[in-house]
């Protein structure tokens, strides 16, 4: 009786150990052990390649490894955006989404994705945007350069790096009647030298691109484009307030392709949230002039997809979807 005993004790403590071994087997592989790679979609020396840099810097402390950052300008937006979405799905490739890039431009051209191509990481800020001239302009107000357009038989030109910067010119007008022409530039740095240069009239574009130009003396702002008057331009009215009923603020964040495995995912997101806080990422944002925000991946997600079906329907209604 002893002997069985004994031998049943032996089966159950070699079977512990095969179950023990197993798990190991199973153990989750460690995550990230090499550097990552972030697309950015728009190019360099912009408010969006600076803060997404500075953010990929601090996340560097918490990660443990390096992120290099690519730039992938074009299409307003979308090329970076298209090659996160052809990106691997194993954690190591992650990139910016702006709203735009994801919510707007698919409504209004052939795009190769859609907000549900891709998971999101965080939403770390947003964009302001303001309606601009050269200092030595003779426009004073945003009534001065309607009533100028209207004057010439083709209008007028403004610089801007994407949507949804030609929907605040579009309204602007709608409303006066006057003609404004867009030329796409890929960076809000190429679209203030567009202005600073005398190649178009005016420019719609982001606060965050718009600040040293503003610093040196070079711009004036006409109207803010937001909810609130720039505290930079404190005398700049909103367009609200002269009467156009528009008031923009897009979404500024990081994403990674649909399929990367959840637990990568959410080291990422953990990870991006600390750095969302760090000082000197939180110092890049005040001096692109970007309000920092620390919405999580699947809010931000949430506001991707929810804006690619608002925007669907307003484009629905103005005759204007692809």
């Amino acid at each position: 009786m002893k002997s069985k005993w004994v031998a049943m004790t032996v089966c159950v403590l070699f079977a512990a150990a095969l179950l023990a071994g197993c798990g190991g087997g199973e153990k989750a592989e460690k995550y990230p052990t090499k550097p990552i790679t972030m697309y950015i979609n728009f190019g360099a020396g912009g408010s969006t390649d600076l803060s997404a840099r500075s953010l990929a810097k601090a996340a560097e402390k918490h990660l443990g490894v390096s992120i290099v950052a690519v730039n992938k300008p074009g299409a307003n937006g979308v090329t970076g955006v298209a090659e996160l979405k052809n990106g691997s799905k194993d954690g190591q490739t992650i990139g910016v989404m702006t709203f735009a890039s994801v919510a707007i431009i698919p409504n209004q051209t052939k795009v190769p994705y859609t907000p549900d191509d891709f998971e999101g990481i965080i939403a770390y800020g947003q964009y302001q945007y303001c309606v601009a001239v050269k200092a030595d302009s003779p426009y004073k107000t945003i009534a001065d350069l309607s009533k100028a357009a209207k004057a010439k038989p083709d209008g007028f030109s403004f610089s801007a790096s994407g949507y949804p910067q030609p929907f605040v010119a579009n309204r602007i007008g709608e409303k006066d009647g006057a003609k404004f022409r867009y030329v796409n530039f890929k960076s809000g740095t190429e679209t203030m030298t567009a202005l600073i240069g005398g190649h178009v009239d005016f420019t719609v574009v982001t606060t965050g691109d718009l600040l040293p130009f503003l610093k040196s003396g070079e711009v004036r702002v006409l109207a803010s484009a937001g909810e609130k008057r720039m505290p930079e331009a404190p005398d700049a009215p909103t367009l609200k307030e002269l009467g156009y009923d528009i008031a923009i603020v897009s979404w500024l964040g990081l994403g990674a392709p649909a399929g990367i495995p959840k637990d990568k995912l959410n080291i990422l997101r953990e990870a991006f949230k600390k750095a969302a806080n760090d000082p000197e990422f939180l110092n890049t944002m005040k001096t692109v002039n970007l309000p920092p925000t620390n919405t999580s991946g699947d809010e931000f997600k949430k506001k991707l997809v929810d804006g690619y079906k608002e925007i669907g329907d307003y484009f629905k209604q103005i005759g204007q979807k692809k």
